[in-house]
């Protein structure tokens, strides 16, 4: 059953015990195919930018230029996006997983170019956060079929209920990224079709593989938290505040 305009279709019953209890959970199919044209169409847009131009307020340390695009912090340029990101289908997704209602924390797409899209290390979302904050949920919603040849997410399960910790992380310079784990466990592929979710805690371990294939991987994913993540220092937000 669609909840808004966004076709945006409701989540399984018993979806928050399996999230905690493993840490992610995977819903196929959960974006429309409206939406989903909607998400590829803005994507394009913000891909025909140079790389160089990505915007977002500064510098993102983690880009690799055509390899690996973060085209973020853009919903308030797009009413569609903007409508998607802030409405009811989003809403009610993140206030299941979260059991709280739900604030927007952050949004991007995440492009892994063709034949050299670079892959991306083992971490957690929330070492990225230099801070002590609650934790928070990512909805990565796949816009193309993702496969391990073209990028997908890999997760290592945890129960969340045992804890949420946030591990240490080290700067990888070469690969322009934080690393959280150097261990054997090769993780859960997570290979599924466009329009379906992957939904994780800022807690769980996740990478992506490299795109070896001959077509850009595209991915968008928003991310919500329970509260307000605010910098204790200015007592601004990291990024986004905003309520839905």
């Amino acid at each position: 059953m669609a909840l808004d305009t966004d076709d945006t279709k409701r989540i399984p019953e018993g979806a928050r015990a399996m999230f905690m209890s493993d840490g992610y959970a995977i819903f196929p199919g959960l974006i429309g195919q409206q939406t989903l044209t909607m998400l590829r169409q803005v994507c394009d847009t913000l891909l025909r930018e140079p790389p160089d131009d990505d915007k977002g307020g500064k510098a993102h340390d983690i880009g690799r230029g055509h390899d690996r695009r973060f085209l973020r912090h853009r919903h308030q340029e797009f009413s569609a996006l903007s409508d998607f990101v802030l409405g009811r289908g989003m809403k009610a997704i993140a206030r299941e997983l979260l059991d709280a209602p739900p604030y927007l924390f952050n949004e991007q797409f995440v492009v892994k170019g063709p034949r050299t899209g670079a892959s991306f290390a083992w971490h957690q979302d929330g070492g990225y956060v230099p801070f002590d904050h609650a934790p928070y949920l990512t909805v990565w919603i796949a816009l193309d079929d993702t496969t391990v040849e073209n990028g997908a997410v890999y997760v290592l399960p945890r129960d969340l209920n045992q804890g949420q910790d946030i591990y240490a992380h080290r700067w990888d310079a070469a690969g322009k990224e934080k690393v959280g784990y150097d261990g054997d466990d090769p993780g859960i592929a997570a290979t599924v079709q466009a329009g379906s979710v992957v939904a994780f805690s800022s807690a769980t371990l996740h990478r992506s593989s490299p795109n070896t294939t001959d077509r850009a991987r595209r991915a968008y994913l928003a991310q919500y938290s329970p509260e307000p993540i605010l910098d204790p220092e200015s007592g601004l937000p990291r990024t986004f505040a905003t309520p839905l």
